[in-house]
């Protein structure tokens, strides 16, 4: 298992495909199916496939074996924030965010995160896009429990027109580690 603070991974549409139908659970297909727009449903897809194989990266195990719980604190709903949930393992706090064709996976282990991307074009005042994104990305990582510290810090986006952040335990930017995927 590799030791780390936190890791930010990017990936977009492009990599949805079908052979990634294997790696979701039976909730997750579920959701998958009750989206009408197509790209709705590959955002989802590249971002629940990209959760299972940025876990499975940081504890060495198969994407296919991660365990992901996505149960809706207020409501019950399988649609709330992602949880790891395997048995034995020190699971990361973790954070998704998607907009456009781009998907965001940011990784913890040293305390809650929270991530946000967001294609500048589809904000009312693109003017604001910088702070939507930082109050976002914090509001996810307040809500994974309390926040010990850190920072939140703007990400570059690996496509022009999208403004990112990420609202990481890490003192600095130095203090975590950007990856792609495929």
């Amino acid at each position: 298992m590799r030791q780390f603070m936190a890791e930010v991974w990017w990936s977009s549409l492009t990599a949805a495909g079908h052979g990634h139908l294997d790696m979701l659970d039976p909730t997750e297909r579920a959701r998958l199916e009750s989206l009408e727009r197509p790209a709705d449903r590959g955002r989802f897809l590249v971002g629940a496939v990209l959760l299972r194989v940025a876990v499975a990266s940081h504890a060495g195990i198969a994407p296919t074996d991660v365990s992901i719980d996505r149960t809706c604190n207020e409501c019950g709903a399988p649609h709330g924030a992602p949880r790891v949930m395997n048995p034995g393992m020190a699971a990361p706090w973790v954070s998704v965010s998607h907009s456009g064709v781009l998907v965001v996976v940011a990784l913890s282990t040293m305390g809650p995160v929270g991530v946000d991307v967001q294609r500048i074009a589809d904000l009312n005042d693109p003017a604001a896009a910088a702070g939507w994104v930082r109050r976002e990305a914090l509001f996810k990582a307040r809500s994974g429990g309390p926040a010990a510290g850190g920072s939140v810090c703007e990400l570059q986006a690996p496509l022009a027109g999208y403004a990112a952040a990420a609202a990481l335990p890490a003192r600095d930017d130095r203090d975590f580690v950007v990856l792609s995927w495929p």
